[in-house]
C-alpha cells in the first residue's frame, strides 16, 4: 500500500451536505422530550424527483417546524441574498399559515451571516403590502392570489394577521453554522470520551442518515418528523456502530446517496467496470457491485483518517487470499471463468470486515486501476486484451 497523504479537507469537514439540512440538524438537536422536529414539502409544491445536492436549489418550497404541544415553530431558510421581493414572498406563505388552523408562537428566517443579509421582512408596512396583494393579477396557484382570496377588502383582517406575525417573528443571522453543529453535538456524541475522528464521523453519520430521510420525504411529498424519543435511538445507534474500535456506517444510507451513472465516464473507463462486464452481470447488479465498492472505499478512506491502517491491510490481504484460493480451486476444477471467480470470492469469509459489504466491496476496490502486489483480475489481463 502507498504512502497515504490526508485530504486537505480531511475528516473534520461537514461540505457534501446541504445548507438546508444542516439548519434542520441545527435545530434537531435542541430537541428535549415531548418535542418534535418537521422537514415540509410548502403545500401544493410541484417539485420533481430531486438528488441530495440540489435541496438547496428548491430552499422556497421548504419549511421547517419544532412542534411541542401542538404549538410550532415556524423556520424558513435561506442561503441567499434576501431581497425585498424574496422577504415578501416568505411573509405571504407565513400568511397562509398563520390563517390556518396551525397554532404557530414563533416564525424564523434562518440565514447565513455570509450574505450579510438585512432584515427586510417588515420593510413595508401592513398597508402597503395589503395593497400590493389586492393589486396583483398573478394566477390563482401563485401564493400572492391565495392570500388576495382570503382578504380582499378586509384590510382589518389582513393586518391583525400581519402584526401578529410581526410580533411572533425572530431573523436569524447565522456564522459558521458547521461550527454550531461541531459544538451541539458534544454531550450527546461524547466529545470529552472519543477521539476527534470518531466524533466527526459521528456528526456526518447522523447528517447523512437526516439526508436520506428528507430526501425520501420529498419525493413521497410527505412531511419528515423526527421526535424526540426516535432522536436519541438514532443518536445511541450511531454511537454504537461508530467507535474507536468499530466504523461501520448504514450501507442502506450510504447506498440511497451514492447511485452509479453509467453514463459517467469515470465509471465507464473504470477497470473494476470492465471487470465486472466480464464477469457477464446484467446492469442492476453491475451497479450494485460498483456501490459495494464505493461503500468500502469510503469506508477505507475513515480508516486511513483514524490512521487504521493495519485494518485496511489485513482485510485487503485476506480478500487477496480469498481470490487465490477460489482461483486456485476454479483451475483444479477446469471452471475458472470470471463471474465464478468473482462467485466464489464472495464467498470466503473475512474475518477482519464487520459486514458482507465490507467483504465484497474490498474485492472490487482491489481490481481498480493503480492496486499494486494485490490486485484482482475476473478476467485475466491477456484474455482481455485478446477480446478487444
Amino acid at each position: 500500500m502507498g504512502t497515504y497523504i490526508q485530504d486537505s479537507s480531511g475528516i473534520h469537514s461537514l461540505n457534501g451536505f446541504s445548507y438546508q439540512i444542516k439548519v434542520f440538524v441545527y435545530y434537531m438537536l435542541t430537541l428535549k422530550e415531548g418535542m418534535q422536529i418537521e422537514f415540509e414539502t410548502i403545500d401544493d409544491v410541484n417539485i420533481k424527483k430531486i438528488n441530495a445536492n440540489e435541496i438547496d436549489n428548491y430552499e422556497d418550497n421548504f419549511v421547517n417546524k419544532i412542534v411541542v404541544e401542538n404549538v410550532n415553530t415556524a423556520i424558513q431558510v435561506k442561503r441567499t441574498s434576501i431581497t425585498e421581493e424574496v422577504a415578501s414572498k416568505v411573509l405571504l406563505n407565513w400568511i397562509l399559515l398563520e390563517s390556518s388552523n396551525n397554532i404557530v408562537s414563533k416564525y424564523i428566517l434562518f440565514t447565513d451571516a455570509d450574505y450579510g443579509n438585512e432584515d427586510l421582512m417588515f420593510s413595508k408596512t401592513a398597508i402597503e403590502q395589503f395593497t400590493r396583494i389586492n393589486e396583483s393579477t398573478k394566477n390563482t396557484r401563485a401564493t400572492i392570489s391565495k392570500v388576495k382570496s382570503i382578504y380582499k377588502d378586509k384590510y382589518e383582517e389582513f393586518e391583525k394577521i400581519y402584526l401578529s406575525i410581526k410580533n411572533k417573528y425572530e431573523f436569524v443571522s447565522l456564522k459558521d453554522i458547521d461550527q454550531r453543529i461541531v459544538d451541539r453535538c458534544s454531550l450527546l456524541f461524547r466529545k470529552a470520551g472519543v477521539n476527534e475522528v470518531v466524533y466527526y464521523l459521528r456528526i456526518k453519520e447522523l447528517l447523512q442518515h437526516v439526508t436520506v430521510q428528507v430526501m425520501e420525504s420529498i419525493n413521497d411529498k410527505k412531511p419528515n418528523i423526527c421526535c424526540y424519543d426516535e432522536f436519541i435511538t438514532l443518536v445511541e445507534d450511531i454511537s454504537i456502530r461508530i467507535t474507536e474500535t468499530i466504523t461501520q456506517p448504514l450501507y442502506a444510507d450510504f447506498k440511497k446517496l451514492h447511485t452509479v451513472d453509467f453514463n459517467d465516464l469515470e465509471v465507464a473507463n473504470s477497470r473494476e467496470y470492465k471487470q465486472l462486464l466480464a464477469c457477464k452481470l446484467p446492469p442492476v447488479l453491475v451497479k450494485q457491485h460498483l456501490g459495494f465498492g464505493a461503500y468500502y472505499e469510503s469506508l477505507r478512506f475513515m480508516f486511513l483518517e483514524s490512521n487504521k491502517l493495519g485494518k485496511i491491510q489485513n482485510i485487503e490481504e485476506t480478500t487477496y487470499e480469498n481470490f487465490e484460493s477460489a482461483k486456485f480451486s476454479l483451475k483444479v476444477k477446469g471452471i475458472d471463468q470470471p463471474y465464478n471467480r468473482l462467485v466464489e470470492t464472495k464467498k470466503l469469509s473475512n474475518g477482519y470486515a464487520e459486514n458482507e459489504q465490507i467483504r465484497y466491496g474490498s474485492g472490487i476496490y482491489l481490481t481498480k486501476d493503480g492496486v499494486e502486489d494485490i490486485q484482482i483480475s475476473w478476467e485475466d489481463e491477456e484474455n482481455e486484451k485478446s477480446e478487444t
